[in-house]
């Protein structure tokens, strides 16, 4: 595969439309600033090819540049003598689209020779065409940033399938499967022959099946045409019984339907009586309302005369009210009178703890003062044991200062280092109890300081008492004189309350009067109101009998109704009132008439309904002469036996003409049998075995030997790969001992994988293999100076052996930069991040 043109527009960073082409072009660099757009060339071509990147899977979302809805990336390569074009456009929305072009020449405008479309099609022809699916691809032709060392670390399997793709091998995995496929297509033609040539022996003996139903057929044919003219005159006269059967059953139901929808005989006379009895209950009822009204009319004259002799209901809830007061006055003077005898005894008790608070604050300052005398006496034992203890301190300065030494560090006095610290003298121990004696002074005087704030406190806290209680004292003298006047106040008002209630209900006791007259009045009411009860029961009666009456009356005209409906039914028009008597006769008659008809009726249908199953006997007994079930449908079993006298025919000629191909068949068989040998001999000779394992086996050999050479000229001797192809290193510095390649450094690794790869391009131009292309990126970073310029010989070289290739590289090295001469210069924009083309590609406005 080698590359002709590439364009890419909103890919990654390449906002713009931009063109690389690479006609004439062997060994080109990549250069430009980090995130300038470099790798995203190489993944462009992966993408264009596979439909997906080294770093990006099928989230192709992704690779669309930020400010855009949709991507376009095209690459027209040549492989095998012809010009494809792989073309790729991802959205953000909506189906992405993916095509493969075979071209005419490599000029823009070719003629289309051929077109594949939808991505699975697309990603498989281009898998057929470069003999490599993706990871192979990118473990041989495209390595990526961080991948050079895949090859190198790849498992046996996979090394295996880029060998097979670089070289050709798969090829004899196509071939093999075509042969199989061959093989299971002549297996099924000769399988389906020889199936068709037991058809043809079972169509011997079917033909003399169905000759034999051919001539059944056409006897029930015959005998079924010679009955029909019978079977038709007999199901017609059945028929015609049947409809006049129908009428009659049809002509009773409409006189049952009439007879129906009349009430029954006692339902009438039940409607006759009512009538009568509501006329004689709406008399009654007159009466008995006239009766209560009476009633009624004495009962209020009595009430009247009760209310002008006691007063109304009114006038007695007043008097229950100023007993209510009175009683309300009597609770009123009692609470009063506790009030006053509580407030006697607060005033006491304020007094007693005005007292009690006056003597605890004497005894508190007493307490305080004695106190602070003490206070004074320790302050000055304080200052008497501090004067003692600084001069002890002076006389022994060195016993102070021993506290602090730590031999070895500087003294805080003289700064020189410490070598041993001073013995303790005399003095020191005067200084000693100097401090202990301070000590305890300046407890003693602490001790005496807190007791006198204590002391202090309790003389505010007794004060404090004090004047709050002769505050309540002053409180509490104020409420008795108010109980005091507020129980003279009560006993003023219970008198006045007396005297208003003997004025109005007289000598006695009040609640007693007051139940007395409420009693008459109630007594006198309640007579009232019964009465009134009566009247308006009255009344409700006669309007209940006048509205069943009314209702009796709707019923006979609904009856009347009903009648003429019957008459008019029967086809008689009668209109009817609603008299009792002429009611009655009318229902008589129509029940009369609905006999009679119905009698007749009855008659008619019976009649025709024998000659309908006179008729259905006779046609019954000639399906049975026809061999037929009574059920049977004649003209059904005689479209059926002519349907199988056509089918059987149908089946003799087919027969027939199967039989006429027997001789035609077994030639048919001989040929089949002939290309099926061919096939399984092909297939068999094709299968691998240990060929295609050999021949990987020395390609990994020879890949290992060569690699090997270069691996040791890049290291400068120092390492080789092992002799088998495990590709394991052999560390010539430490006595050939052999050691995983990822015990390698970066460094070590990039050159173990250039090598691998050099060695591998190398291969394949001698063989004449499809790898017209490299494309590495990154990793020369990790190089020194001399090793830098080993591997770029060896890529030289690599374009060196043959004038087809083309090598690109991606890199930011400098010295890369200075010795490759065709460059692809690349910028970042400042603002947007946009990749700018600076040289080396074509932008597109």
């Amino acid at each position: 595969m080698r590359p002709i043109e590439l364009t890419l527009e909103g890919f990654r960073s390449y906002r713009g439309k931009v063109s690389f082409d690479w006609r004439d072009r062997r060994l080109v660099g990549i250069v430009g600033p980090i995130g300038a757009g470099k790798s995203s060339i190489l993944d462009a071509i992966a993408f264009a090819l596979y439909g997906k990147t080294p770093g990006v899977g099928r989230d192709t979302k992704s690779l669309i540049h930020q400010l855009c809805d949709q991507a376009h990336v095209s690459l027209t390569f040549r492989v095998d003598g012809q010009v494809w074009e792989a073309v790729r456009a991802p959205k953000r929305k909506g189906q992405s689209g993916h095509q493969l072009l075979l071209r005419s020449s490599e000029e823009p405008d070719a003629e289309i020779l051929e077109t594949v479309t939808q991505e699975k099609q697309v990603n498989e022809r281009i898998e057929l065409l470069l003999g490599m699916d993706f990871q192979t691809f990118c473990r041989s032709v495209l390595l990526a940033q961080n991948r050079f060392a895949d090859f190198l670390t790849a498992t046996h399997a996979e090394r295996d399938r880029v060998l097979k793709g670089v070289f050709g091998y798969e090829r004899l995995d196509a071939a093999k499967a075509a042969a199989e496929r061959r093989l299971e297509r002549e297996g099924l033609v000769l399988a389906s022959l020889d199936r068709e040539r037991g058809t043809i022996e079972e169509a011997r003996g079917r033909l003399v099946e169905a000759r034999a139903r051919a001539d059944a057929a056409a006897e029930d044919v015959r005998r079924f045409d010679a009955a029909a003219p019978q079977v038709e005159r007999l199901a017609e006269a059945r028929r015609a019984a049947l409809v006049e059967a129908e009428a009659g059953r049809a002509q009773i139901e409409l006189l049952q339907g009439i007879g129906g929808s009349l009430p029954p005989g006692e339902q009438v006379d039940g409607v006759l009586e009512a009538a009568s009895s509501a006329r004689e209950a709406v008399d009654e009822a007159k009466a008995r309302l006239g009766a209560a009204e009476e009633a009624r009319a004495a009962s209020d004259a009595e009430l009247a005369s009760v209310r002008d002799r006691l007063g109304d209901r009114a006038q007695l809830r007043t008097f229950e009210q100023i007993v209510e007061q009175h009683d309300e006055l009597a609770r009123t003077l009692e609470r009063a009178s506790d009030a006053h005898a509580a407030a006697e005894a607060v005033v006491e008790a304020a007094g007693e703890l005005r007292d009690d608070g006056t003597k605890r604050a004497a005894h508190a300052r007493e307490a305080a003062a004695q106190a602070g005398v003490r206070l004074g006496e320790a302050i000055a034992a304080t200052a008497d044991a501090r004067d003692v203890l600084a001069a002890a301190q002076h006389a022994e300065m060195a016993h102070e200062l021993q506290e602090g030494l730590v031999r070895g560090e500087p003294c805080p006095v003289c700064a020189q280092r410490v070598t041993a610290l001073p013995k303790r003298s005399a003095t020191a121990k005067t200084v000693t109890a100097a401090r202990k004696a301070a000590a305890k002074a300046e407890a003693a005087e602490e001790g005496l300081r807190a007791r006198r704030e204590l002391l202090s406190a309790e003389v505010g806290s007794a004060e404090t008492a004090a004047a709050e209680a002769e505050r309540r004292l002053e409180e509490s003298t104020a409420a008795r004189t108010a109980s005091a006047a507020s129980m003279r106040s009560a006993e003023a008002e219970l008198t006045a309350a007396k005297d208003r209630l003997a004025e109005r209900l007289g000598d006695g006791e009040p609640r007693a009067l007051i139940q007395a007259r409420t009693s008459e009045l109630e007594t006198a009411e309640r007579a009232a109101g019964e009465a009134a009860a009566e009247v308006e029961t009255a009344r409700r009666e006669i309007d209940a009998v006048r509205d069943r009456a009314d209702g009796v009356q709707a019923t006979l005209a609904a009856l009347a109704g009903e009648l003429a409906s019957a008459w008019g039914a029967l086809g008689a028009k009668r209109s009817l009132g609603i008299a009792l008597e002429e009611l009655r006769a009318a229902y008589v008659a129509v029940g009369e008439e609905l006999v009679s008809r119905l009698e007749a009726a009855s008659a008619v249908g019976g009649e025709a309904g024998e000659r309908a199953a006179a008729s259905l006997a006779s046609l019954e007994q000639v399906l049975l002469g026809l061999g037929l079930g009574p059920e049977a449908d004649f003209h059904a079993e005689r479209a059926a036996a002519g349907a199988r006298q056509a089918a059987a025919a149908g089946a003799i000629d087919e027969l027939e003409t199967q039989l006429a191909r027997s001789g035609e068949l077994e030639r048919a068989m001989v040929d089949a049998q002939a290309r099926h040998d061919l096939a399984r001999r092909l297939a068999e000779d094709l299968k691998p075995g240990k060929f295609l394992a050999f021949l990987l086996e020395e390609e990994r050999a020879e890949l290992a030997e060569l690699g090997s050479g270069l691996f040791e000229a890049l290291t400068d001797g120092s390492y080789r790969f092992a002799a088998d192809d495990s590709f394991d290193i052999l560390d010539l510095n430490a006595a050939d001992r052999t050691r995983k390649a990822e015990s390698l450094s970066g460094g070590e690794t990039f050159l173990a994988s250039l090598a691998l790869a050099l060695a591998l391009a190398e291969m394949v131009a001698r063989g004449g293999g499809r790898l017209d292309a490299f494309f590495l990126d990154e990793g020369f970073g990790s190089l020194d100076p001399e090793h830098l310029d080993r591997a770029m010989a060896g890529i030289e070289r690599l374009v060196a052996d043959d004038d087809r290739r083309l090598v690109v590289l991606v890199s930011h090295v400098a010295e890369m930069r200075d010795a490759i001469e065709d460059l692809i210069v690349l910028d970042k924009d400042p603002r947007s991040g946009d990749t700018v083309v600076v040289s080396g590609a074509t932008t597109h406005p």
